[in-house]
Parts: C-alpha cells; sequence; structure tokens
C-alpha cells in the first residue's frame, strides 16, 4: 500500500464508534445484542472497504489467540460428550459454546483490525481521546440520575454504577479512561486541552466514579497504571519530575478518597483482616482442584463454570464464573489452551511494558495495557472475553513482523517516522478490546 493512501472514513469513523460504545454497555438492556457487539460488527463489516489497511499485518500475539480459539474448540467438542454438570442443569450447552465462540473470534478480528489502524499515530491519539471523553460521558451518568444503578453491599453501603453494568467491569473501564486522559493531558507535547487545569474535574470525576464501584481490584489496577504512566518515557528531566509529581497527587486522592468511602474501607478491612474477597477464598481452591483433575483440556468452556456452581454448592446462581483470568482459562481449555493464551497476552504486555520507553502515545497504551492485565487477573467474566481478553490488551501488542508497513493518513514518506509501534485489549482490547454475549 503506498504512503499517499488515505484511510477511508467510514473505517475510521466505524473504530471511533466501536471505541465509544465500550464504557456504555447495558447488561439489563431489552434488546438481545449487546451495544459494544452491535459497534464491533458495524466495524468489522467496514473493514471491508479497505481491507489492506486494516489486515496488512498480523502480529505474533494474534497467532497465538488462534491457537487458543483451536483449543477452546477441542476441549468443548472432547468435553461435549460428557459435560454432566451442563446436563444437570440445562440442555443448551452447545448453544452457549458456540455463541460464546463467535464473540471470542469477533474481539480477535476486532483487535486484528484495531492492531493495524492504531500504528497510524493520528487515529492512536483520536481513538484515545474518544475513548477518554465517553468515560467521563458515562462517570456523568449517575451524578445526573441517569440509569443509576445502586446495588446494596451485606456489610452497609452501596456499589454505585450505570446502565445495570457490573461495578468491577466498571471500575476497569473508567479506570483506564482516567489513565488515558492524564496521559493525553500530561504525557503528550500537545495535550488534549490547552489549559490542562481545565480538565481536573474530569479527573476528579473519573476517580470518584472509581472509588464509587466499590472495586478494590479495579482500584488496585488504576493505581498500577499510573504508576506506569509516571516512570514511562519523558522529553525532558522536568517532565519526568512533573509526570511523578502528578501521578503521586493522584494516588494520594485516591488513597484519601478510598478510606474516607465507608464501603471501601470495610472491604478493604475485611480482607486485610479476614481474608475476605467476596467469595473468591471459596471459589480458587475448587477451581484448582478442577484443574488438577483434568489438566490437559480443562472441562469445557462453559461446562467449567456449571461444575463449579455445583462444587460450591451454589443455590440461587446455577453458575459461578471463576474472577481470575488464569483460572478461568485453565479451567476452561486446561493446559492445551492455557499455553498459547498466556504467549499471546505475555506478547502484549512485553509490548506494552517495552513502549513504555518509546514514542509519546506508546507511554500511554504501556499504561493502560498493564492497568487492564492487572484488573483481568482479578476479576473475569466470560460474557466480556472477547473484549477483556483480546480487545484491550491487544492495543499492547508490539508491532512483530519483520517489514515495516506505510503508516495510513500520511501523505509524505517519512523514514524517520515510520509508523506507531503499539503499546495495547485490551478490551484491547480495550481494551479491551473489550463484544461480549
Amino acid at each position: 500500500m503506498s504512503s499517499d493512501l488515505r484511510l477511508n472514513p467510514v473505517v475510521r469513523w466505524a473504530f471511533y464508534l466501536l471505541v465509544c460504545s465500550i464504557p456504555f454497555e447495558f447488561p439489563d438492556r431489552s434488546f438481545p445484542v449487546e451495544i459494544p457487539t452491535l459497534t464491533a460488527s458495524l466495524f468489522l463489516f467496514a473493514t471491508l472497504l479497505d481491507p489492506r489497511a486494516c489486515y496488512a499485518r498480523k502480529p505474533a500475539a494474534l497467532l497465538c489467540f488462534v491457537a487458543y480459539l483451536y483449543a477452546y474448540w477441542m476441549s468443548a467438542a472432547l468435553n461435549g460428550r460428557d459435560h454432566i454438570a451442563t446436563d444437570l442443569i440445562t440442555a443448551d450447552y452447545w448453544d452457549q459454546v458456540v455463541k460464546q465462540f463467535l464473540l471470542i473470534v469477533q474481539g480477535v478480528i476486532a483487535l486484528w483490525a484495531g492492531y493495524n489502524l492504531l500504528r497510524d499515530e493520528k487515529i492512536g491519539r483520536e481513538a484515545i481521546a474518544v475513548f477518554a471523553l465517553a468515560c467521563v460521558a458515562r462517570a456523568m451518568l449517575p451524578v445526573l440520575g441517569i440509569a443509576r444503578t445502586a446495588r446494596t453491599e451485606w456489610g452497609g453501603g452501596e456499589r454505585i454504577t450505570a446502565l445495570g453494568q457490573n461495578a468491577n467491569n466498571s471500575a476497569m473501564i473508567l479506570g483506564a479512561g482516567l489513565i488515558a486522559l492524564l496521559a493525553l493531558q500530561y504525557g503528550l507535547e500537545r495535550p488534549l486541552v490547552r489549559r490542562r487545569w481545565l480538565v481536573w474535574p474530569a479527573f476528579g470525576l473519573l476517580g470518584a466514579s472509581v472509588v464509587d464501584t466499590g472495586s478494590r481490584g479495579g482500584l488496585v489496577a488504576l493505581g498500577l497504571g499510573l504508576v506506569v504512566f509516571a516512570i514511562g518515557r519523558a522529553r525532558s528531566p522536568w517532565v519526568r519530575v512533573r509526570n511523578a509529581a502528578v501521578t503521586a497527587l493522584a494516588i494520594g486522592v485516591l488513597v484519601y478518597a478510598t478510606y474516607a468511602n465507608s464501603l471501601m474501607r470495610a472491604r478493604f478491612a475485611d480482607a486485610l483482616t479476614h481474608g475476605a474477597f467476596a467469595g473468591r477464598e471459596r471459589i480458587y481452591p475448587a477451581l484448582m482442584q478442577m484443574a488438577a483433575e483434568r489438566p490437559l483440556v480443562g472441562w469445557g468452556p462453559v461446562n467449567n463454570k456449571y461444575e463449579l456452581g455445583i462444587r460450591l454448592d451454589e443455590r440461587i446462581r446455577r453458575r459461578r464464573d471463576a474472577h481470575n483470568l488464569l483460572l478461568e482459562v485453565l479451567t476452561a481449555t486446561g493446559a492445551l489452551g492455557t499455553v498459547p493464551f498466556l504467549l499471546g497476552l505475555g506478547l502484549c504486555a512485553s509490548g506494552a511494558w517495552q513502549a513504555r520507553h518509546e514514542r509519546q502515545l506508546d507511554c500511554l497504551q504501556a499504561a493502560l495495557g498493564h492497568s487492564c492485565v492487572r484488573a483481568r487477573q482479578r476479576d473475569v467474566r466470560a460474557r466480556r472475553a472477547p473484549r477483556t481478553r483480546g480487545g484491550r490488551a491487544a492495543r499492547a501488542t508490539p508491532q512483530l513482523a519483520p517489514a515495516p508497513y506505510p503508516c495510513i493518513h500520511r501523505r509524505r514518506r517519512s523514514a524517520r517516522r515510520p509508523g506507531l509501534k503499539l503499546g495495547r485489549t485490551c478490551n484491547a482490547t480495550a481494551t479491551g478490546a473489550s463484544a461480549r454475549a
């Protein structure tokens, strides 16, 4: 593809629409398909208008996730002959398996196309800005009383989200939005808003929204992302000191807000003094026992959740999620799927870490990638797997192909600007990546 050929505008705007929809998942919807699933489908159809720009390069992480998909189907086929746990509860085992498989495939293809598009620095900057602004708009909903969701905890207090979203996923997404906005303002030579202090209220809004969710893992992931941003590349010693000071101030404000929030204070106290992790102290040993019983191919996707529900003697919820990315993959596909999946995720994380010393947007993607990977270590739900496993984390995927691909949206060829090396699925994607059931 020649360097003077421009990307089809329909593809660009469809990609921005997908990124914008990530914070607006709607579990309490009346229609059958999730909003990011719809926008991801529109984006993939739009890529057919310019397939060379969207699918020219194939990163090594993509091949690893394709191998994981093969292992996913092998495990489903082998366990489908004897899915005892599912037979005791529901007869639509294969319907659930196929639906989840198609959603993950959608996420992987969106990962692949997003990887190629984000090599252009202008598209990367605009996409991250769209994501940050979408997170600010989502954080405003509970404040305005629009689609506010409050779930009362048994120990007192409420976990605040919007649109019926899961509190842990909301914290992860809004935390990524805070990091993106912070880096756009303080990590680039030209900030998103010229007067940097004008964005401070948005920082406060996003931070308060993360704390209001009551998610401990989301808060820790946000802190890790802030630290990665602070130690990233800086144009001068003054900028490095300034970024470190801003990061220290942000972490200090988050710690104070956490202590001032009675629900968050109680949840951290329970975890530190009583080892209470919202049921994870019972879930993890059961999952490790399941992995030990079927180490090679696992219990099969979907079936592993019903098996876990039986072992935990669940009376209300017939299936339980693993709440841990590694244990979810290990019990669903065994070592056959875990090895390629962790290899692909490792390539994503490695690319994000290496990118902290590269160009400006790479530092931002490094912070986003590490924040989202840390969040997924603590909490994973299969219905959001395509976005979280492939989408957001994929933005951290390094450029692994041997030959440089000319950067789209450029009029002139430049040897000094070969294209943007990606730091992050997310998702991905964003994150994430981040299509769902």
